[in-house]
């Protein structure tokens, strides 16, 4: 599974060691997937699901095109972890990750930009 949005930033936090929040307490899980069992689960905790009403977060399954929004070359600067030698997750760099948000250039964009700068992720 490749993540990526804001829990991939979390992500990076959670790997130096901190569990600082992320700026608006802003919190969706973006994963890619070709696994119909991670599919299946992303669906049950969809925008509005029972699982946001009792979590506070949601997740937001992304097709694999949004990879091609990236920098070039983001797959050989990524972080892989295995959880349970079941569950392979692939983060992408704080700096990829953040590449298409810097270039979309919301409010929301720029205080995610600041955050991982404040913290050395990128």
């Amino acid at each position: 599974m490749i993540l990526i949005g804001s829990a991939a930033i979390l992500w990076h936090v959670a790997r130096i060691g901190r569990d600082d929040p992320l700026p608006e307490n802003s919190m969706d899980a973006d994963p890619v997937t070709e696994s119909d069992a991670i599919a299946e689960l992303a669906y049950d905790a969809l925008i509005g699901s029972e699982f946001e009403q009792t979590h506070g977060w949601h997740v937001n399954l992304m097709p694999r095109m949004v990879l091609d929004h990236l920098p070039a070359g983001w797959r050989d600067r990524s972080f892989s972890k295995t959880y349970r030698d079941r569950l392979t997750v692939i983060v992408p760099t704080a700096a990829d990750l953040l590449a298409p948000k810097i270039a979309r250039n919301e409010a929301r964009d720029r205080a995610h930009e600041a955050f991982a700068a404040s913290l050395d992720l990128i």
